[in-house]
């Protein structure tokens, strides 16, 4: 991935995404909705001529849009449980996700780009489901975060900080396919305008000549 990290309260400049507005319910649509605009944008590169395309990484620090997708899913995974742990828990500690190591461990690149598509749609659509019930002392409950430091956040907090990853990505994976992605439609030659003394000579050429004209 991309070594600068994205801000994780406030607005970030990068994606646009805003931790200060938007209510919980407009967040959690938002989410899945850009969900699955990272799972189109991943399946329609997998299935052009260029498949391959989705595993190139643009810069050997940056990931591919393989592996940032496998990350988008397994981070909507890892929340849904941590919402579930903080309800269960009276003082929930989160295991790190480990979001570097699973890159190699779970081997991103080599991945089934429609299943990782397919797996990354199943887990907004249940991350929403728990997402969307919550009340506001559910919201306001805190469990120990460990990332990018170790700090007490509220489940409401995890809840947009989820919505920025999948937002975030999903800029990531759409400018990365874009820059490496071949043009589906080749670019129109260009049109060399002809000036007037060319056509003119053109003209005179056709006149000039019996078989411009129709005769023996």
């Amino acid at each position: 991935m991309n070594k600068s990290r994205p801000p994780v309260d406030g607005l970030c400049d990068e994606c646009g995404f805003n931790y200060s507005t938007g209510d919980l319910q407009g967040t959690v649509t938002t989410l899945i909705r850009q969900s699955a605009e990272c799972s189109m944008a991943l399946t329609k590169a997998a299935a052009g001529k260029a498949s391959e395309v989705v595993r190139i990484r643009p810069e050997p620090d940056v990931w591919s849009a393989i592996e940032y997708a496998c990350h988008v899913r397994d981070v909507l995974e890892v929340q849904r449980f941590r919402i579930a742990q903080c309800l269960a828990e009276d003082r929930p500690v989160y295991a790190p996700m480990d979001r570097t190591g699973r890159v190699k461990q779970a081997k991103y690149e080599d991945q089934d780009p429609m299943e990782v598509a397919a797996a990354l749609m199943r887990f907004a659509r249940e991350f929403g489901a728990a997402a969307r019930v919550l009340t506001p002392p559910e919201l306001g409950k805190l469990g120990l975060y460990n990332y990018p430091v170790v700090a007490p956040r509220p489940l409401g907090w995890v809840i947009r900080h989820t919505a920025h990853e999948i937002q975030h990505h999903r800029h990531d994976i759409i400018k990365i396919l874009a820059v490496l992605e071949p043009p589906i439609v080749p670019a129109p030659k260009p049109v060399v305008e002809e000036t007037a003394e060319e056509l003119v000579e053109g003209s005179e050429i056709e006149a000039e000549d019996p078989a411009a004209s129709g005769r023996d």
